[in-house]
């Protein structure tokens, strides 16, 4: 879920139905670049976001059951947050806003056009699976965005437990200024 999270500023990227930006196989760095160069940087409205990440699947083959169900029944609740977007941050994304500090993904697809994302990526080193695969789907303005989130890890053979299919959505949305008292 972690990695989910941080991956999550790049789909704020999109907040803009301008240009499109289209890659395949293409690094995090390779992505903002065209980003950039296409003037489709993020154009979200600075002040107060608020928004829910709830995660609406999660399959662990080996857990035992009654684990299982009692960590699906915490997750499925929905985690709530709020953020403080300064103008300053609104005009000028910091310079890894795509990566989310992750520089082991690789886009297999990126699509990106009229306030709409597509993405698949394969990350490696990834925790006890090695390898993670994500995509990511969702509509977005300058004060919204909803967004689902897949990740599957691939497991290590003879490992219980490492094996993970995680699906999340996040639905954020600008509700007003800032007020000092966001998470972030």
């Amino acid at each position: 879920m972690k990695y989910l999270l941080l991956i999550a500023p790049m789909a704020l990227a999109a907040c803009n139905s301008g240009p499109s930006v289209e890659a395949t196989n293409a690094t995090a760095k390779q992505v903002a670049e065209k980003v950039a160069a296409a003037g489709a940087a993020p154009r979200m409205s600075p002040g107060r976001w608020e928004g829910t990440i709830t995660i609406t699947d999660m399959q662990l083959p080996g857990m035992p059951a009654e684990m299982g169900e009692k960590m699906k029944a915490q997750m499925t609740k929905g985690h709530s947050f709020t953020n403080c977007l300064t103008p300053e941050e609104a005009n000028k994304p910091a310079a890894d806003f795509l990566t989310g500090g992750n520089n082991s993904c690789v886009y297999d697809r990126f699509s990106m056009a009229n306030g709409q994302i597509d993405a698949a990526m394969t990350c490696k080193g990834q925790g006890p699976g090695g390898t993670m695969n994500a995509t990511m789907k969702g509509n977005f303005s300058s004060d919204s965005l909803q967004l689902a989130m897949t990740s599957k890890t691939a497991g290590t053979p003879g490992q219980p437990m490492t094996n993970m299919t995680m699906s999340m959505k996040m639905e954020s949305k600008r509700v007003g200024e800032c007020t000092g008292k966001e998470d972030s």
